[in-house]
């Protein structure tokens, strides 16, 4: 007989299959795994069958939805501010041509509909967003990725002018692009950095978005052929260029690391992602997420995580929106 004294800890599991560090909830920004276990159990649930139902009907959606969390996280913070429309669309965050071709802000509105049904007033949309892009890449075939939760939403709008400060510009290389991640203050390593740059495996970009690679080709290593084919699918300063996009990487459905392969091939359409390669800083992380899926997935869910818990609103700051696109003294 013996006894054996348990400090009381939560034992978080970022994905199925891999054992993580014991962390508490104080290590989340105040948030907690547990949050909605007693007000709205279902949660999960629900913004689960929704996002594979919307996915189903448009395979765009998991690229959309994950780039849709990124770039409110990168704006003052994880607060769902992004789907306001408060001000008109040239003054809000979505005039930022950083925030070009943002889609499917609609949905978290609708899967917020669906989650009051159930229970009402309980649920921010700013858990639904981060839900809703956890649910985005599991259903692309990537981790399943445990978050915690009790987010509020913002109870005021952000401009344009704070987007364009916050998020990098489409021409911005990779030193440049690690300083604003660097910037949301939640401890991200150099490698969970660059595997949150693997989210481009999903998706595709704007002709619109790359027109700078033919300012100046001399300046990012790209493939002769790669080139040619780019210049002939976007030529420069065609009005077409804002309707006409090219995946990001072989496999825009698919949640693997194909866009690291490409980088490595100098037939990213990001500079960023091609530069990743080809800086002495990262150029080394790439190949190990290549041949290491295991790695990849984990990085990326324990960077994922730090994410999402970026500027958080808790307790009684901020609200819980009754309209996602809406503040509710408005």
């Amino acid at each position: 007989m013996y006894t054996r004294t348990i400090s009381t800890v939560v034992l978080i599991f970022l994905i199925s299959g891999f054992n993580c560090q014991v962390k508490g909830d104080d290590d989340y920004a105040g948030l907690s795994f547990g949050f909605y276990n007693k007000t709205c159990p279902q949660l999960e649930k629900i913004v689960e069958d929704a996002i594979s139902s919307m996915s189903k009907q448009d395979p765009r959606t998991p690229a959309a939805l994950l780039r849709l969390l990124f770039n409110d996280c990168k704006v003052m913070g994880c607060d769902a501010s992004i789907l306001l429309d408060v001000y008109e669309r040239s003054k809000s965050e979505m005039g930022s041509f950083s925030n070009f071709g943002i889609k499917k802000r609609e949905l978290i509105g609708q899967i917020k509909s669906m989650v009051d049904k159930v229970c009402p007033n309980q649920v921010s949309c700013a858990d639904i967003l981060v839900l809703a892009a956890r649910e985005a890449v599991a259903v692309s075939q990537g981790p399943k990725i445990r978050v915690p939760l009790g987010r509020r939403d913002s109870s005021v709008a952000y401009t344009n002018y704070d987007a364009d400060f916050n998020l990098p510009p489409a021409d911005t290389f990779i030193r440049k692009s690690l300083g604003f991640l660097e910037n949301l203050n939640v401890g991200l390593t150099i490698e969970e950095q660059i595997a949150l740059l693997g989210a481009h495996t999903l998706g595709t970009s704007h002709c619109a978005t790359i027109q700078y690679r033919f300012d100046a080709p001399w300046i990012i290593n790209t493939d002769k052929e790669f080139y040619e084919k780019l210049q002939k699918i976007c030529p420069k300063g065609a009005e077409s260029n804002f309707n006409t996009s090219l995946p990001n990487d072989r496999t825009p459905y698919v949640f693997d690391a194909d866009i690291y392969v490409e980088s490595l091939r100098a037939r990213a359409l990001l500079v960023t992602d091609v530069d990743l390669s080809d800086d002495a800083l990262t150029a080394e992380i790439a190949p190990k997420f290549i041949f290491d899926k295991d790695l990849f997935f984990k990085t990326f869910s324990s960077a994922f995580v730090k994410l999402s818990t970026a500027d958080v609103l808790t307790g009684n700051d901020g609200e819980i929106r009754r309209q996602c696109d809406k503040l509710n003294g408005v």
